[in-house]
């Protein structure tokens, strides 16, 4: 009876255990990230350094082009110290 019942809960308890841990890890989220008006493709999407999101002096730009917190010229004029 110990046996059976062993045989039946381990692989059970396992499988519910490995499920459970896939959930458990905490997805990484990209916040480093700057956008800016493209004349020919648009709003484009690059990655930026932490400093553009806190400072307030220097414009960050990229390819001459000034750099947004959200793919809009309304939103937050990236800048940096």
């Amino acid at each position: 009876m110990k046996s059976n019942f062993l045989k039946l809960v381990l692989p059970a308890f396992a499988i519910l255990l490995a499920v459970g841990l896939a959930f458990a890890t905490k997805e990484k989220t990209v916040e480093n990230e700057g956008h800016y008006l493209h004349p020919i493709n648009g709003w484009t999407a690059v990655s930026v350094e932490p400093e553009c999101f806190t400072g307030s002096d220097i414009p960050c730009t990229y390819n001459g082009h000034q750099l947004y917190a959200q793919p809009s010229q309304s939103s937050k004029k990236l800048k940096k110290d």
